[in-house]
């Protein structure tokens, strides 16, 4: 089968590095996000994934309208192409062209958590176990029947990178699975309508930390936000951003309040308390809670949020 994958992330990597070493399939190239403007300087690069591509000698085409999509499918008329973490909208003139459509890759056993961060989401809600939905697209967000469900566990130390990890190693896998019943013309399932959720793309400003929600709750966000895009909250109209934090047995702290202890930084919750252990200040490098404290010009009395 004619294969084209659709993605902008490296977690893309190993399904791609599968198709093309088992020698099962003809892998057509990538399809990727055009090169866009990042950073303060705004310099015009490619993203991770196509700059990985570009040094592997990875076939790579790159789109930035619902027009170049078609026209890259057009040109190479795979039989199916396969979506994984792709962030462009993909309309039915397009989904048309392959004689056996598109697959997306979702993590999460559909229909729960539909869009366009499922494993942020299951994380924030404090959940243990998500998974890896393998459907076919049509034009409804997510909507498509699907060919194969999988289990994934998520351990209560693990944020989102680690999630995203284990899930894209468990990718190939699967996806192979499911060409093996496209093959043999077994059909996939029609989702069922009950238990949908949606997990909407996130922002830095979704990061902002409420010290009123309970400790486990901060942590949960903590980790379902690690890296991208963050968690921070306010101390004296300075915006910090916290990179490594855990729930401490401090009590008698009300929301916010700052308790420092030697080397250590506690924080009030609603319910319980949050050890920062790692923090960047506006304008500042990455430090720990220690090299923070040492810089205090005051210690009593301080409040985030």
């Amino acid at each position: 089968m004619k294969i084209l994958i659709a993605s902008s992330s490296d977690i893309a990597i190993p399904l791609i590095e599968n198709i093309v070493g088992n020698g099962q399939h003809e892998f057509c190239g990538l399809l990727s996000n055009v090169d866009k403007a990042t950073g303060r300087g705004q310099s015009i690069r490619s993203n991770d994934l196509a700059e990985w591509a570009k040094n592997s000698g990875v076939k790579i085409y790159q789109s930035g309208s619902t027009n170049d999509i078609k026209e890259i499918v057009n040109e190479v008329l795979p039989d199916v192409v396969i979506t994984i973490a792709f962030g462009q909208i993909i309309k039915e003139d397009s989904l048309k062209i392959p004689k056996n459509g598109w697959l997306n890759v979702h993590f999460s056993k559909l229909p729960k958590w539909r869009g366009a961060a499922p494993v942020q989401h299951a994380i924030l809600s404090g959940e243990s176990s998500t998974g890896i939905s393998i459907f076919q697209l049509e034009k409804g967000m997510d909507t498509g029947p699907v060919y194969l469900f999988e289990d994934v566990i998520i351990q209560d130390n693990e944020k989102t990178p680690d999630v995203l990890k284990k899930m894209s190693l468990m990718v190939p896998g699967l996806v192979l699975k499911t060409l093996e019943m496209i093959s043999g013309n077994v059909p996939p399932i029609p989702q069922s309508g009950e238990n949908t959720s949606y997990a909407p793309k996130i922002s830095k400003e979704d990061g902002k930390l409420d010290w009123n929600n309970k400790s486990l709750d901060i942590l949960n966000k903590f980790r379902a936000f690690y890296g991208n895009p963050g968690v921070w909250t306010i101390l004296n109209e300075n915006r910090i951003v916290i990179n490594n934090m855990r729930i401490s047995v401090q009590e008698n702290l009300f929301p916010g309040q700052v308790s420092i202890s030697d080397s250590q930084l506690m924080v009030g919750t609603g319910h319980g308390a949050i050890e920062i252990l790692e923090l960047t200040p506006a304008g500042r490098k990455t430090m720990s809670a220690s090299e923070f404290i040492r810089g205090l010009l005051v210690k009593d009395g301080l409040k985030l949020g």
